[in-house]
This record gives structure tokens, C-alpha cells and sequence, in this order.
């Protein structure tokens, strides 16, 4: 028999602070409670980039001295399976879209420099860093953040980057059972699977384009519509049944090879049409991500 306080209860089936438009418009007015967003691209496609532009955008908060902010003054549990994340990144945007902000609106920005700091703290007090180093770790992590969601109700994300860090480890350590090769992954898609439903929680991981239907050395994403059609087709599911179950949004991102721009389409699985809705160009600047 299991029990609960008032306080975790209220935890649990209370609202989570919404992150609905929080990098527009390439999540358009989402990410919404309960989805389950992911990431699919090559390396060095812009994944971990969005990923952190998001971290930035959810913990800031919504307003300060009385400038419009755009943050969500949410929390988030990010886990760095691919040892990525630069903390140093994360404060650089951070300032400069406080800076840029303060600019627009005509704040003295020379008189608030230690305010800002002091802001960037605060800020970082709600980003929960956990790294792993296999697919053990990552199943005890998990097991283990069922009471950090009850005691803070302020959490409404967790970011895994990656989802796919641990599939060939796990391939190898399985043998040639499939059933042993999949079991970390698939007992930790239950345990998401219970926040997600439990606390209404939003899941957004990255997935690395590990395995592809087919092989293009010289493919050209300037040709013509019809190569972006291609480009959603590509992707192959590698990781086990249960992930693409999960799965409500993927985001295919792609680097184009002429220029320092990237792509990111989105295609709604479940829908009758499994189309794009949208196709987001954007860069990557000091300032952070700049849609085009």
C-alpha cells in the first residue's frame, strides 16, 4: 500500500506551468502538456542547440523590471547522455536576450549589469543537469525523479539529448536477443510513459539518424518541394516499438549543405495525413537560434 501527502498529491494532478510558445514558430503555439517531441537529425544538425534555446526560454521569466521577457518561469530536468551541454552557452543566450530586451525597451543596460547576473542565477536554480553514462544509469535516474516531480510542481519538462546515446552499447551488451538488447530502453520508456500520464509532464528527447532507408551523398535540399517530401521518408525507427508509440511530434532537422542554415520540419504522427505543417529555416548565432 502506498501513500501521499496533500502536498504531492497536489503536485500530481496539479497544472504545470504551461511552455506553450516558447521558441516559436518552430514549435508553432506548443509544446503543449503530454507531448512527446523528438529531435531527429545527423549530427551536427542543430539538435542540442534547440534543445538549450528552449532551456533558456522556459526558465526565464516572463517579465522583469517591468520588460517583457517572454520566459515560461519554468523548471527543467535536462539529462546529458551525449555530454554536450555547455552551461556557458546556455548563460550566453541568456544575457544576450536579456540585453537585446532591455535595448528594445529602452532600459539603461550599463546600470543593470549586476541585476542581470543576479536574474541568470536565479534563473539556472531551475535546470536540473543529470548526466548518464549508460542505460542502467539512465533507468535508476528516472526511478529516482518520481519524488523530485512530487515536491516540485514547477517542473514541466524533461530533455533527454540523447534518446539513441546507448543503442549500440545495448545492442552489443544484448547479444542476439532483441528482447535483452531493448529492455533498459523499454523499462525506461515505462517509467516516462508514468510522468507523462501522472504528472502531465512534457518529454522532449533527440534522436540520431543512426540508420537511414536509403544512402544520398550529394543530396541537394535546394532542388525542389518534392525533396522535402524525400527528406520526411528518410527517417528509419531503430529503437524499440515502444519509443515511436510514444512519440507525437518528430522534428526532422537538417543542415543545408550550401550555407550555415538549417531546416526543421515537423510532422505530426497520428495524423491522417503524416505531412509537415510547417518548414522552419533558421541559424545559429550568438544570440541563439534566429528563425529566417
Amino acid at each position: 500500500m502506498q501513500s501521499e501527502t496533500g502536498l504531492q498529491l497536489l503536485a500530481r494532478l496539479g497544472s504545470r506551468p504551461s511552455i506553450a510558445g516558447v521558441l516559436s514558430p518552430i514549435f508553432n503555439d506548443g509544446p503543449n502538456a503530454k507531448d512527446v517531441i523528438e529531435l531527429f537529425g545527423t549530427e551536427g544538425t542543430g539538435k542540442s542547440e534547440i534543445l538549450l534555446n528552449l532551456v533558456a526560454g522556459i526558465i526565464l521569466p516572463k517579465t522583469w523590471k517591468s520588460v517583457n521577457l517572454n520566459g515560461k518561469d519554468a523548471s527543467v530536468i535536462f539529462i546529458d547522455n551525449d555530454y554536450k551541454f555547455s552551461i556557458l552557452r546556455l548563460v550566453t543566450v541568456m544575457e544576450n536576450r536579456i540585453h537585446a530586451t532591455l535595448k528594445n525597451a529602452h532600459q539603461a543596460e550599463e546600470n543593470l549589469t549586476n541585476d542581470v547576473e543576479l536574474l541568470i542565477q536565479k534563473c539556472l536554480s531551475k535546470l536540473s543537469l543529470i548526466r548518464c553514462t549508460n542505460s542502467s544509469e539512465l533507468l535508476v535516474t528516472l526511478y529516482s525523479l518520481e519524488q523530485t516531480l512530487l515536491s516540485n510542481p514547477n517542473i514541466s519538462v524533461i530533455m533527454i539529448d540523447s534518446i539513441s546515446a546507448f543503442y549500440w552499447i545495448d545492442k552489443c551488451n544484448g547479444g542476439e536477443s532483441l528482447a535483452a538488447q531493448e529492455k533498459n530502453l523499454t523499462l525506461i520508456l515505462e517509467v516516462l510513459s508514468k510522468f507523462i500520464n501522472s504528472f502531465s509532464l512534457i518529454v522532449i528527447a533527440t534522436k540520431c539518424a543512426l540508420m537511414k532507408k536509403r544512402m544520398r551523398e550529394d543530396y541537394n535540399l535546394e532542388k525542389s518541394a518534392s525533396n522535402i517530401d524525400r527528406l520526411k521518408n528518410d527517417h528509419q525507427e531503430f529503437l524499440c516499438k515502444a519509443w515511436g508509440q510514444l512519440v507525437t511530434q518528430r522534428f526532422h532537422v537538417e543542415k543545408q549543405l550550401a550555407s550555415n542554415h538549417f531546416k526543421c520540419h515537423c510532422i505530426h504522427l497520428g495524423s491522417s495525413k503524416n505531412a509537415d505543417k510547417t518548414v522552419i529555416q533558421f541559424q545559429i548565432t550568438d544570440n541563439g537560434i534566429q528563425v529566417l
